[in-house]
């Protein structure tokens, strides 16, 4: 008559699964999601016309790792949508080549614009489009303002 012993074969069938979902969270690679948020758009009246200042905060982009120096780099334009729908692309631009020996958490885009006297009192949108350099993921935020005498 043979034995077997049941619950020593469901054990190493348990401790094998085990090692294997172990193995598989150990060797993901989970990338970031690129991300934008914290938005933020105002316009304060100057004879003639307006000052703009806007800013947005960036996460989840690639960091490259040389030595003990992380390094990031963003580029971003900055487009402007009128009360009337009109897109007026590249009223602003930028990059962000940053190097550091801790981690990124996020970095800051601002960008600060003069609109003439042309630019009537209403609500605008500005956009923020973002690429990541390194990825070449691309993201866009967007945040209403308003111009008003």
């Amino acid at each position: 008559m043979r034995f077997i012993n049941r619950n020593s074969s469901r054990g190493r069938i348990y401790s094998t699964l085990f090692l294997i979902v172990i193995f598989f969270a150990a060797c993901s690679n989970d990338e970031e999601k690129l991300e934008l948020f914290s938005a933020e758009a105002f316009a304060y009246s100057i004879n003639p016309g307006w000052e703009l200042n806007a800013t947005c905060r960036v996460k989840g982009f690639v960091q490259n790792e040389s030595g003990e120096i992380y390094s990031v780099k963003l580029s971003y334009t900055v487009d402007l949508k009128t009360p009337e729908g009109k897109l007026l692309e590249g009223i602003g631009d930028g990059l962000i080549d940053e190097k550091s020996k801790e981690k990124f958490a996020d970095l800051p885009i601002e960008t600060q614009a003069e609109l003439d006297s042309a630019y009537l009192p209403g609500k605008y949108k500005i956009i923020f489009n973002v690429t990541d350099d390194f990825s070449q993921k691309k993201i866009s935020i967007e945040k209403e303002f308003e111009l008003s005498e």
